[in-house]
């Protein structure tokens, strides 16, 4: 009985794409679900073949948004194949799994991001508790992002919201198009506590990780004397602190372009008229989300050189290496 009003619900949707349309649509998913796959997984890789990439932090909260991004990516084939198809083929179990998967992994990749915030300002700000027991603020939030991800994604299987077919009839998201009291209530919790608060909180982390400026004098009113030693070698060294604080930031962008499109599009259900929807508007949120997995290896080889050459090594590039040698 559900499967035919899904069905239903696909065959009666609007469709303003053809099939040349649909089938751009379905390779889009495809390329991004490869390349965001290829990617990510090289950066998990990256680290543990150098493991001082992170000196004096761990890079286990990299590692899970880096898996967290693999995970948004890789059921790409299934609303690829529907998308040539123009039509949800997989049945209602696989609709519900898909989007349950979808919004766990989503909001998990998203807490992995708020919790690197968080590390800069405990590791610039309360480095003698990190020593002491450094591992505890990786369990805690750890144990936190996804509790946080399994209760959001829990609740419309329980019927807080619903997941459904989404407007292109390719795809299963959280049912925007319905508009009630349930839907309303669940997306106005859902963009404040899961992502507005911590993204607040997250800019605030950063902000006081950031080191006040040296006196540009000594006690004596002169300046202060060269020590004599060579700079540090930028290019051969790990991440510096500056550096994953400018990372942290990148990657704030990236969740709002990521996943900003899904949380306009889903506000904007509540008090607009969702049939006015297009197909073209009703794409490119999914498709926003797993592009940008593949932006994320690219803001850390453009950050720091040695990360890069651990990347491309495992490709077995040897060119980019020469990039870090020391002169």
């Amino acid at each position: 009985m559900a499967t035919d009003s899904m069905e239903q619900m696909c065959a009666s949707s609007p469709s303003e794409f053809t099939r040349f349309e649909h089938a751009t649509v379905g390779a889009l998913y495809m390329i991004f679900g490869v390349g965001g796959v290829v990617t990510n997984l090289l950066i998990i890789l990256a680290f543990f073949k150098d493991k001082a990439l992170l000196r004096g932090s761990t890079s286990w909260l990299h590692v899970s948004l880096a898996f967290a991004n693999i995970c948004v990516v890789a059921p790409a084939p299934f609303p690829a194949s529907s998308s040539f198809s123009g039509r949800w083929l997989y049945g209602d179990k696989v609709c519900q799994a898909y989007a349950f998967e979808g919004m766990f992994v989503g909001i998990a990749a998203i807490g992995a991001v708020f919790s690197l915030c968080v590390e800069r300002y405990l590791v610039s700000k309360r480095e003698d508790a990190m020593q002491q027991n450094p591992a505890a603020f990786y369990w805690v939030a750890t144990v936190i992002n996804i509790s946080n991800a399994l209760f959001w994604s829990v609740m419309p299987l329980l019927g807080w919201s619903r997941y459904s077919v989404d407007h292109t009839g390719a795809a299963c998201a959280i049912d925007w198009k319905s508009g009630d009291e349930s839907y309303a209530s669940y997306m106005t919790m859902l963009c404040f506590f899961p992502f507005a608060l911590p993204f607040a909180f997250a800019i605030a982390c950063l902000y006081a990780s950031i080191p006040k400026a040296p006196a540009l004098t000594s006690a004596s009113g002169s300046l202060p004397q060269a020590s004599g030693q060579p700079a540090r070698d930028h290019t051969t060294s790990s991440f510096t602190e500056g550096q994953l604080r400018w990372l942290c930031l990148c990657f704030l962008v990236l969740v709002l372009v990521g996943w900003g499109p899904f949380a306009w599009l889903c506000l904007w259900a509540m008090v607009g008229d969702t049939a006015g929807v297009s197909m073209l508007a009703a794409t490119i949120p999914p498709l926003a989300c797993k592009f940008t997995t593949m932006m994320y290896p690219l803001t850390y080889n453009v950050i720091n050189p040695r990360f890069r050459a651990a990347y491309f090594s495992i490709l077995g590039t040897s060119a980019t290496e020469e990039t870090v040698k020391v002169d």
